[in-house]
């Protein structure tokens, strides 16, 4: 194996160490270090260049910026979550065809439309809603901040302060109470 990748690839499983221990601040570091040494990956966008590791490249980036969206919401940083969200968005886009579905696509696509909901950027929200294929809308995920967002439209306030409650998954409790706070 490359040593560059093996280097990334140990440092990354510190990273996910830290961040099972909720070692935040541990893992901050660690991704600041991380996103360094992948710009070194000559087959991560924008080149995409082929290299005899560069499917192994480019799964590894997509699934250090994967946790590094998740830390956002984690340590409740929207600026960080849009950094890497779009950090992270031309792997799903770009580089989809090339790699196996991501586990976290769906996810990590619907915490992004809460974010938009929740700063009121509703144009952008629609947008990216268009992007998306008709699988991923009947993802619960994606369904889930449809569903937010038309509630939120129709003035059903309670829906959207119930909505926490069916969340589909843990992270979205923090995009869930800032809603909470502007209903």
């Amino acid at each position: 194996m490359d040593p560059q990748l093996t280097e990334v690839s140990q440092m990354f499983e510190r990273f996910k160490a830290a961040f099972i221990r909720k070692d935040f601040d541990s893992c901050a570091n660690l991704l600041s270090q991380l996103k360094v040494l992948l710009t070194k990956f000559r087959s991560l966008p924008p080149l995409f260049e082929n290299t005899p590791n560069s499917v192994n490249e480019v799964l590894l980036a997509r699934e250090i910026y994967e946790h590094a969206v998740v830390l956002s919401v984690k340590i409740e940083d929207q600026d960080a979550f849009e950094r890497d969200f779009f950090q992270l968005k031309p792997y799903y886009t770009d580089a989809g065809s090339r790699l196996p579905p991501s586990q976290q696509e769906y996810l990590i696509l619907g915490l992004n439309l809460l974010r938009l909901l929740v700063q009121n950027r509703i144009a952008e929200f629609h947008t990216e809603l268009e992007l998306l294929s008709a699988t991923a809308l009947e993802n619960p995920c994606i369904k889930h901040a449809v569903e937010l967002e038309q509630s939120f439209m129709e003035g059903a306030y309670n829906r959207v302060l119930s909505a926490r409650q069916n969340a589909p998954h843990e992270t979205y409790v923090y995009f869930m109470d800032l809603l909470a706070k502007t209903v």
